[in-house]
C-alpha cells in the first residue's frame, strides 16, 4: 500500500521521499490530473465528479463516460444531444507545464441518464436540487469515420488494395495498415454490401481473413484508422511493463523506475486470473474440418489442428518453456467438428485461420488495478504488447508477454482528481 509517500512493509514504514539531510534516495508520488470539460462553449469542469475512458480491442473507438452533478432544470435547458463536448485530461506533476501529457477528446453525445427529484410546482425556485447526470460519449471524428456508408464491387484486387480504397476514398481519415502476414490472395470478385466502414472491415475479415492471424481495427482519437495483426504484436517490444510487487520487499528500484519512466507501472493489487481452455476447446474442438465451395469443384475440405494453428498464428507466448501449447483435458483430444456454414474463398485457408485464432485469443486472461503514478498515453493503446512481471516466485509461470485487451481509466474527484486504471490482458496459453 502506498499512502502519502510512505510504504507499509514488514517490520515498519520506509519513507520513499527521503531527505537531503539523511541522504536517502529522493522519490515522491507527485503526479496528479486536471480534467477540463466544456459543453457548448460553457465550462462544466467544476460540475464534473467522475470520468471513465474505455479502450478495448472489442471497440472500434474509445468510449467516455462523464458524471456531472447538476440541477435537472439546467440539464433539460442547457444540455442537449446536439451540443459538442470537449474533454481534456491533463497529467500534472512535471516542472515544465509544456511537458504535461494530455488526452484531448472531441466527443459526441450518445446517451444520458439522470433522476428528476420531486420538488415544488413553482418555477420561481432559487434552490438547486442537484442530481447525478451521466453522459456516454464516443470520439466525434472516429465515430463519423467508422460509420461512413460504403458500397462497392472490387474485381481482381488484393486485401490491401481493397482496404486502402475503402478508407482513403470514402473518409477523411488517415490509414495505418499493418502488412505483416496480410492476406495476399488476388480476389476475383468482392462485393461490399451497403454498410458502415467498420462492418465492411468485419465482413472482409470474417469472409476472407484480413490476416493469417488476429485482425484488430479501430479509429484513434486523432482520426487514424489503425488495422493491425495483433498476433505479431505478442513477440514485439512491449508498450509498457507492469510489475506485481511482493509485500515483504521494499522494491525501491522498481518504484523509482516507475517514477521516471513513462512505460513502467507497478501494483500491489491482487491479480485476477481466468483460464477457459476446456470451455473453448470443447466448443471449437481440437480437430477442425471446414467444408468450403470453390469454383472448380462441388466441395473442398480444409483440415486444421486448433492447437497448431494457435501456436503459429495465435497468441501463444513462450519464454521459459519451448514448444509451449494450450493446456486442456485429454478427453477433448479426439473431438472433431465440421464447419459447413462458410463458403470460403476457393481453397484458401486464411478465413479459417483468422476466425479460429480470434476465438482462442482470450483463453488466458489476467486483470489488475493500477493506482497513482500513471502515464496515461500507453494505457489507451489496446491491442499492443504488454509485459507482466511478478516478484512472487510462485506466480512466475504466469509472467511474460500479453496483449492489452482493454483498459478502463477511472477518474474520481475528492479534493483533487485521483485516477485508477483497470487493466485486462489476454493470450492463449497459461504458462510461459
Amino acid at each position: 500500500m502506498i499512502y502519502n509517500g510512505n510504504k507499509i512493509i514488514k517490520g515498519g514504514v520506509v519513507n520513499l521521499a527521503g531527505t537531503a539531510e539523511t541522504g536517502e534516495r529522493q522519490f515522491a508520488q507527485s503526479r496528479t490530473y486536471d480534467l477540463i470539460l466544456t459543453i457548448k462553449d460553457q465550462d462544466y469542469s467544476n460540475d464534473l465528479i467522475s470520468c471513465q475512458v474505455v479502450s478495448s480491442v472489442n471497440s472500434i473507438y474509445n468510449i467516455v463516460k462523464l458524471e456531472l452533478f447538476l440541477d435537472p432544470n439546467d440539464i433539460l435547458v442547457d444540455i442537449t444531444g446536439e451540443d459538442p463536448l470537449k474533454l481534456s485530461i491533463v497529467q500534472l506533476g512535471e516542472a515544465n507545464p509544456s511537458n504535461y501529457d494530455r488526452l484531448d477528446f472531441d466527443l459526441i453525445y450518445i446517451k444520458s441518464g439522470f433522476e428528476m427529484p420531486i420538488r415544488e410546482r413553482s418555477e420561481n425556485i432559487s434552490q438547486k436540487d442537484r442530481t447525478s447526470f451521466v453522459i456516454t460519449c464516443v470520439v466525434r471524428e472516429a465515430y463519423k469515420t467508422m460509420t461512413t456508408l460504403v458500397n462497392k464491387i472490387y474485381m481482381g484486387k488484393t486485401m490491401q488494395e481493397i482496404i486502402e480504397d475503402l478508407v482513403q476514398n470514402n473518409t477523411n481519415a488517415t490509414l495505418t495498415l499493418d502488412t505483416d502476414n496480410i492476406n495476399t490472395e488476388v480476389l476475383d470478385q468482392v462485393l461490399i454490401p451497403p454498410s458502415t466502414l467498420s462492418n465492411s472491415l468485419k465482413y472482409l475479415d470474417n469472409t476472407f481473413g484480413i490476416y493469417k492471424g488476429i485482425a484488430n481495427y479501430k479509429c484513434s482519437n486523432d482520426n487514424v484508422v489503425e488495422i493491425r495483426n495483433i498476433s505479431k504484436k505478442l513477440n514485439m517490444n512491449q508498450t509498457f511493463t507492469i510489475y506485481q510487487l511482493a509485500i515483504d520487499t521494499d522494491s525501491l528500484n522498481i518504484i523509482e523506475e516507475a517514477s521516471t519512466k513513462d512505460n513502467v507501472f507497478y501494483t500491489y493489487d491482487n491479480i485476477l486470473v481466468q483460464y477457459s481452455a476446456n470451455s473453448k476447446m470443447s466448443i471449437l474442438s481440437k480437430n477442425l474440418k471446414h467444408i468450403v465451395k470453390p469454383s472448380d469443384t462441388l466441395s473442398y475440405e480444409i483440415e486444421q489442428d486448433l492447437e497448431e494453428v494457435s501456436k503459429e498464428y495465435g497468441l501463444i507466448y513462450s519464454s521459459r518453456i519451448p514448444d509451449k501449447k494450450i493446456q486442456f483435458d485429454p478427453i477433448i483430444e479426439n473431438r472433431t467438428r465440421y464447419y459447413t456454414n462458410h463458403t470460403g474463398y476457393e481453397k484458401d485457408s486464411n478465413f479459417a485461420i483468422s476466425n479460429i485464432t480470434k476465438a482462442t485469443a482470450n483463453i488466458m486472461n489476467v486483470s489488475f488495478r493500477v493506482e497513482r503514478n500513471m502515464n496515461l498515453l500507453p494505457l489507451v493503446r489496446s491491442g499492443e504488447s504488454v509485459k507482466f512481471n511478478t516478484e512472487i516466485q510462485e506466480y512466475v509461470r504466469l509472467a511474460g508477454k500479453y496483449i492489452l485487451k482493454s483498459t478502463i481509466l477511472v477518474f474520481e474527484k475528492s479534493r483533487d482528481w485521483e485516477a485508477v486504471a483497470m487493466i485486462y490482458l489476454m493470450r492463449s496459453n497459461k504458462d510461459s
